[in-house]
């Protein structure tokens, strides 16, 4: 089912308390959508037995109930009418990746799991610089995979939106992306989980200048639309990647503020991270130390540059 085709049933259903429709697709679970009670959009998950410990978000109510037959369900409830777009992708992400998994509802939760964060605080507002610049770099090595490895491996292998400490995760390896200034001497690393992985990863570094309009410059939305253009003949994974979007931070009505960062691309850099390059992980740290932010010395890793 592609996002679309979900937001269109539930807009042409009407808004009446405990009317419910049965989504009528291929998927190892009883799923149905309509409105609760008190007339808020729920996605409701039949024949779920006793679930217990799903906390609800400032957004979505959790709530496993028996009904009268005996059987229970698991209902996602909207309460905060703000985040219905929010409420829309969690549903679709929900039955996409449990629609192949072998345990279908564990998969569900877990991913309603991952949009805790999301869904606890109302911030929609435009994106930093800085965060921009980030998700710049990070496309541009998506546009470059797209072509080395193909639509779905590429797509599926950007897992940062999704929660994980590394930017990309591979089958045998991962890459974490950094964007940097001309002038800059340093990298920054936020984390002890950011370069900790047991297989051997990529650290790739983008030199990348802000810039005036003009030949030869790329802004966020440019880039965003090479990808779409990319995957238009995958529908599927174009949704996917709209919705990693989302995940980011990036909204379409946000776009002529992004235009209007110019960059100028300068230089690729990919550095191989092994046992020996130098970093701060959770097994080289004392025990008491929990957390922490560095820089490393862009020369001084210069030996580990591929």
């Amino acid at each position: 089912m592609k996002f679309d085709e979900l937001k269109e049933k539930w807009d042409n259903m009407p808004a009446v308390g405990n009317g419910f429709l049965k989504l009528g697709i291929e998927h190892p679970l009883d799923l149905q959508i309509g409105y609760s009670q008190s007339s808020y959009k729920s996605f409701v998950v039949m024949d779920t037995g006793i679930i217990k410990n799903i906390p609800s978000s400032f957004a979505v109510k959790v709530s496993n109930i028996q009904l009268k037959n005996q059987s229970w369900v698991l209902e996602f409830q909207l309460v905060h009418p703000s985040f219905e777009e929010e409420f829309l992708r969690l549903c679709w992400d929900m039955i996409e990746y449990s629609s192949k998994e072998e345990n279908a509802l564990n998969s569900l939760i877990h991913r309603y799991m991952t949009w805790q964060k999301l869904l606890q605080y109302e911030n929609k507002s435009v994106m930093s610089f800085q965060r921009q610049k980030g998700l710049l770099g990070e496309l541009i090595y998506l546009s470059k995979m797209i072509d080395d490895i193909g639509t779905e491996a590429a797509v599926d292998s950007w897992a940062g939106p999704d929660g994980s400490d590394q930017d990309y995760l591979f089958q045998s390896e991962w890459a974490e992306i950094k964007c940097v200034s001309l002038a800059s001497e340093t990298v920054h690393i936020s984390s002890l989980q950011q370069l900790q992985q047991e297989m051997e990863g990529n650290l790739v570094v983008y030199i990348i200048e802000s810039t005036t309009a003009g030949d030869d410059r790329i802004s966020l939305v440019d880039v965003v639309s090479e990808i779409k253009t990319k995957l238009e003949n995958n529908a599927r994974y174009l949704d996917r990647f709209d919705l990693k979007l989302y995940k980011y931070g990036y909204r379409k009505n946000h776009e002529n503020e992004y235009r209007e960062n110019q960059f100028r691309f300068i230089e690729e850099r990919e550095y191989i991270v092994n046992d020996s390059f130098p970093k701060l992980v959770g097994n080289n740290v004392s025990s008491e130390i929990v957390s922490c932010k560095y820089e490393l010395s862009l020369a001084a890793i210069e030996k580990y540059r591929r």
